[in-house]
Order: structure tokens, then C-alpha cells, then sequence
């Protein structure tokens, strides 16, 4: 037996790096499908996954040097950069110190999941959480009143009218609400809320957002979350005050649609220098992607971006420790 081995080994190589290119096409081909995400909707679901073509690519990479596959190693090693590159903010960019200046301000936001089984562990949550503002999607079917009563008792202010019933986006504040509307953008589905919010003297227009979701075998729900989108972003243009944005959006932040809504209203990305804050599914780890987002602008500082624990959706919650310094 042992005079075989050396050609069994021999033989064993060649159908390993015939398995790492066959995934390394696969790999490029995705990201080929990334890079094109703004031409079809189709290609713009690959954008969201740009860790796990990271993580993929450096396995892979790793795989190919042990089998002695060296173009194929080269290739994703630039596969590993292009998709590293592109989410680098994550990491690398600037946050603001623990003691940065401005009013102290904690923002909490969940999709909640309406057929959620448990709605009382976003009550215990909240409780635990000690937010100044709440944001919450979908808490709108026959099992949230209860719960929602509960953490509305914990809040002096909440939007919109008739929020103890349920409604597509409810807000729940510590500070006064001197003005909201409910807003259902054209050819959109799902309505977003736009608040004014004072917080100690300082005015703070708030937003709880929710578009569409996209389907892997239908073009509509797209369009229509990329028409929500620009609406929100036509909606905040001119807003002269701080500005806060959260809430479900059914898209990261590397689709350009998702930049588009940045780039048209100002905003940044309340996550950027905190790491990759995966929100869903919670289920299933391996294709977690972050598309519950908090969004800022204006003279907000972002002290801390974190996920909540579980409460029961299909989501994990979020929360951002903010310092507004004026507007």
C-alpha cells in the first residue's frame, strides 16, 4: 500500500485544483454580477454578500496554494481584494470618541416580524435597552397590542395615531413629537413615517423606513424598493436639522440603490467604523447580511453601533449611541 500512495496523491491533485477553479469561476462570475449590480435587478441581489465572497475567496486561496493551483491562488487573492475593498468602511472608518460633544441620544430599531411568537422579548428588550427613541416595523397584526401597550408605557410620546392597534412603522420617544406624518411613496406598498422629534431644545427630524422586499424570481418588489427609496431621499433633501434614519431596508450598503438613497439625501451610515453588524436571517449565520441600517445627518456623531439580541424575528435588532451636537 505504501508504494501506492505518491501515485494516489498524484492522482488526487489534479481533480483538486480541477474543484478549485471550478469555484473560482463561480466566484468570479459573482463578482462580475456585483460589479454589474445597477444594470438588472437579478445582479444586484450579488451585491449584498461581500464578506462571505471575502471569506470564500481567502479559503479557497488557501486551498489552491496546498494544491499547488497557483494562478487560480493569484485570482482570489484579487477576488478577496475587490470585495474586501469594497466594504472597508466597516472597519477603517473614522468614529467618534466615547466622550465626542453633543446631546446624548439612544436609538433603538427592529423589524419585529408581525407573526413574531413572542412579542413580549422586544418588550423585555426594550426595557433592558434604555433607548431615548424606538423604531419598530411590522408590529401590525391581532398579537402586538398587548406588547405594544406595554412599551408605550415606558414612552410619554409615540406616532402615529392609533399606534396602540399597530401600524407598519411606530415611533416611541422619550422627547416631545410635534409633528408626524405617514407617508406612502408612489407605487409603493409599504408607507414610512417622518417625524419631528425636540430633544432637549434641539430639533431632530426622524424617520422609520421599511421598503419592499426584493424576490430572487420577480423584478417588481425591486423596482418598487428602489422607487421607496428615492422617495425617502427626495423627502430628506432639504432637511436643515439633524437627521436620523432607521428601520428595515431590505438592502446593504453596497447596493448602488442603497447608495443612491446616501449620495441623494446626505446621509452616512450610522455602522461605518463598527464592523460588519449582520441583521439577517438570524437563521441561517452563514448568509447573514446587514440590512437594518441607522443613517445620520447632519452635526451627528456616531459613538456606537451595535446588534441587539434575539427577540423572537427574524431579525436582530439594532442600536446607535449618538451625539447630536445642534441643528
Amino acid at each position: 500500500m505504501r508504494r501506492y500512495w505518491p501515485e494516489n496523491r498524484t492522482i488526487g491533485r489534479p481533480i483538486l485544483k480541477a474543484i478549485v477553479w471550478l469555484a473560482t469561476a463561480g466566484l468570479i462570475l459573482a463578482t462580475v454580477f456585483a460589479l454589474l449590480a445597477r444594470t438588472w435587478w437579478v445582479f444586484d441581489l450579488f451585491s449584498h454578500f461581500r464578506l462571505q465572497y471575502v471569506i470564500a475567496a481567502l479559503v479557497l486561496c488557501a486551498v489552491a496554494l496546498a494544491s499547488r493551483a497557483w494562478p487560480a491562488a493569484v485570482v482570489l487573492l484579487v477576488v478577496a481584494f475587490v470585495h474586501g475593498w469594497t466594504i472597508r468602511d466597516l472597519w477603517l472608518a473614522e468614529t467618534a470618541p466615547k466622550d465626542a460633544a453633543g446631546m446624548p441620544l439612544r436609538l433603538a430599531s427592529a423589524n419585529v416580524l408581525r407573526s413574531n411568537p413572542t412579542p413580549r422579548a422586544v418588550v423585555d428588550w426594550l426595557r433592558a435597552a434604555d433607548a431615548d427613541l424606538v423604531l419598530l416595523v411590522e408590529a401590525h397584526t391581532e398579537g402586538w397590542p398587548d406588547a405594544l401597550g406595554a412599551i408605550g408605557d415606558l414612552y410619554p410620546y409615540r406616532a402615529p395615531e392609533g399606534w396602540r392597534d399597530g401600524a407598519p412603522v411606530i415611533l416611541f420617544s422619550r422627547h416631545p413629537i410635534i409633528e408626524e406624518r405617514t407617508i406612502r411613496p408612489p407605487m409603493g406598498r409599504r408607507p414610512y413615517l417622518m417625524a419631528e422629534v425636540v430633544a432637549d431644545g434641539h430639533p431632530v427630524t426622524v424617520a422609520g423606513v421599511h421598503p419592499a422586499s426584493p424576490s430572487p424570481a420577480d423584478a417588481t418588489d425591486s423596482r418598487r424598493r428602489n422607487l421607496e427609496l428615492d422617495h425617502i431621499a427626495q423627502n430628506l433633501q432639504g432637511a436643515d436639522r439633524p437627521v436620523l434614519v432607521a428601520g428595515d431596508f431590505n438592502t446593504t450598503p453596497w447596493s448602488p440603490h442603497f447608495r443612491d438613497l446616501l449620495d441623494a439625501a446626505d446621509l452616512r451610515l450610522a455602522a461605518a467604523g463598527h464592523g460588519h453588524v449582520a441583521t439577517w436571517p438570524k437563521s441561517v449565520w452563514p448568509a447573514r447580511i446587514p440590512i437594518d441600517h441607522v443613517l445620520v445627518k447632519g452635526p451627528v456623531a456616531v459613538v456606537d453601533f451595535a446588534r441587539g439580541p434575539s427577540i423572537g424575528s427574524d431579525h436582530f435588532p439594532v442600536i446607535a449611541d449618538l451625539r447630536v451636537r445642534g441643528g
